[in-house]
């Protein structure tokens, strides 16, 4: 019997572990089925996806369904079912697990609810032995298994990577835990009760294993990483101990850090790990209405301790839509996490899952949401439309110019000195922005920022700061137009035979009175930002290597 899986990945650089995992339980149980994975990106051509399936021959096709790529699935799957007609098609994952009947899955034989290792094992055994009907809806197997089944780093995975997408350029999930210990109600990891561990004799022989055939990257998608801080606290010791360049991304709750972990994360390599911090609302009855538990004061204490530790990258989310949340309580969540100056700062919109209890409870709610995939929320209880779309507008302008982390000289003497709170200034750069695409040049976005500030500040002072995120990030230099040049070239050849530099750039500042030097032979790996030294006009350093402040 021939079983191929199929996952359509949001993007190339992703690598499901899902289908992984089956392929390594069922290649244990099911040992005369040859089981094939393929593995696409929903940016690819539907046909070319039908034609590769079909050559398959396979007598199982399962897709493995997501907010990502349900639509792709419903295109594909139906097509593939006229070519392969005596096919089972099967099938999985959050996007299909909370299905009652066929109604939206007309073309598809199975549909298995849940963690699938164990449900998908026995009914491939049961179509092989032809006693498994024709349509049925299959809950997932017994739960607590988790721990025992095998690892999917098998030499198959490792043998799918190619050439044009080394290992080291793709970013891989790893999962040491599944559920979650708490009941958000917009997300689906509440949906099932506790929490189940690898081994951690199996979680570190995987990560040394992924290490050493050449993995950067690896996001762990425990829900909540260090809910378990004994658990966390043996995984960061081990990943201090690794001779490795790879970066791990972690989940956590800000709240749950104590002294001992933030020790342990602070005597980590510099780049070693990279933290998810959901905050989400800062709204008591929020919180409430979606039963998330959050000390706020805490959270917000322990972001600011792990950004000031300058040896892993912070992001932080919010959520925009969420009940009871106002203009109003978003714009001081937004503020409040800004003072904290994470890496990144994501704005999210409530998406209404399939499963989720704040689904189930919309229409008390009052809530409109789109019926396709990824259900996000139009309309809330306390937003409106207009409001919601003015959000979007400031997320948008908040990715370019603070998430990108090019901009924050500019950026920072705006939110403190020009505008009322980082929320206004943004609110006001949206409404500028508005109708012009910011995606173009790097040199265009600096020209925009100098158009939006000259107004308020006058032409000097813009141009000053914007020079200095400019010439900081971007080697290449490329200043707006209207931004005059003050280049040193003497004192770049002589800091290139004195001090060794090769690429180097001496750039005199009116606004202060101050010659800088913007070194591009290194960048800090976490902030991006190339070195910048204050010298005098002979080209003798003023403050040593440390980073200029203004």
């Amino acid at each position: 019997m021939k079983v191929l899986l199929v996952a359509l990945n949001s993007k190339n650089i992703h690598k499901a572990p899902a289908l992984w995992c089956l392929k390594a339980y069922c290649e244990k149980q099911n040992p005369t089925a040859a089981i094939a994975l393929r593995e696409f990106s929903i940016n690819e051509p539907p046909g070319r996806l039908i034609g590769e399936i079909f050559r398959s021959g396979a007598d199982v096709v399962s897709f493995s369904c997501y907010i990502w790529n349900i639509e792709l699935v419903n295109k594909i799957a139906p097509e593939v079912a006229k070519l392969l007609p005596g096919a089972h098609i099967v099938l999985g994952g959050p996007e299909v697990s909370f299905e009652n009947d066929f109604s939206s899955f007309p073309f598809a034989h199975f549909i298995i609810k849940g963690a699938g290792e164990e449900a998908f094992s026995a009914l491939l055994q049961r179509i092989e032995n032809r006693i498994a009907g024709e349509k049925q809806l299959i809950a997932a197997g017994e739960r607590g298994y988790f721990s025992r089944y095998p690892s999917p780093y098998t030499e198959d995975y490792f043998q799918s990577f190619s050439q044009d997408m080394p290992i080291g350029r793709m970013l891989i999930y790893y999962e040491s835990t599944r559920g979650c210990p708490f009941s958000c109600a917009y997300c689906l990891s509440s949906v099932s009760e506790g929490v189940q561990a690898l081994p951690l004799e199996r979680v570190f022989a995987d990560l040394r294993l992924l290490v050493e055939r050449g993995a950067k990257c690896i996001k762990f998608v425990d829900r909540t990483f260090n809910a378990n801080k004994a658990r966390a606290a043996e995984i960061f010791a081990f990943l201090e101990g690794l001779e490795t360049g790879c970066a791990f991304h972690f989940e956590v709750a800000a709240d749950l850090f104590d002294d001992a972990l933030l020790m342990l994360i602070a005597a980590l390599p510099k780049g070693r790990a990279q933290f998810e911090i959901g905050i989400q609302s800062t709204n008591e009855q929020t919180l409430c209405a979606v039963s998330r538990k959050t000390d706020i004061d805490k959270a917000f204490r322990n972001i600011k301790r792990l950004v000031a530790m300058q040896n892993c990258h912070v992001h932080v989310d919010l959520i925009a839509g969420l009940p009871y949340e106002v203009v109003e309580t978003f714009a001081k969540a937004f503020d409040a996490c800004f003072a904290v100056r994470p890496h990144m700062l994501q704005l999210g919109f409530l998406k209404l899952l399939k499963g989720s209890r704040l689904r189930d409870e919309s229409e008390g709610l009052s809530y409109l949401y789109s019926n396709f995939a990824p259900y996000e929320v139009l309309k809330s209880n306390a937003m409106g439309p207009d409001e919601l779309l003015f959000l979007k507008e400031i997320e948008e302008v908040f990715d370019k110019f603070y998430n990108t982390g090019m901009f924050p000289n500019t950026i920072d003497f705006a939110a403190g000195r020009l505008f009322a709170s980082p929320f206004s200034l943004f609110g006001a750069l949206a409404e500028f922005c508005r109708g012009k695409n910011i995606k173009l040049s790097l040199k265009y976005s600096y020209a925009l920022l100098l158009e939006f500030l000259r107004e308020r500040t006058g032409f000097e002072t813009a141009a000053h700061y914007i020079k200095l995120d400019c010439l900081t990030f971007d080697p290449k230099g490329m200043l707006p137009d209207a931004i005059p040049q003050n280049r040193r070239k003497d004192i770049e050849r002589e800091l290139r035979h004195s001090r060794g530099f090769r690429n180097v750039r001496a750039e005199y500042f009116e606004l202060d009175d101050a010659l800088r030097v913007f070194v591009y032979d290194e960048k800090d790996r976490i902030t991006k930002a190339h070195r910048v030294l204050l010298v005098d006009t002979n080209g003798e350093n003023k403050t040593g290597d440390a980073q200029d402040e203004l």
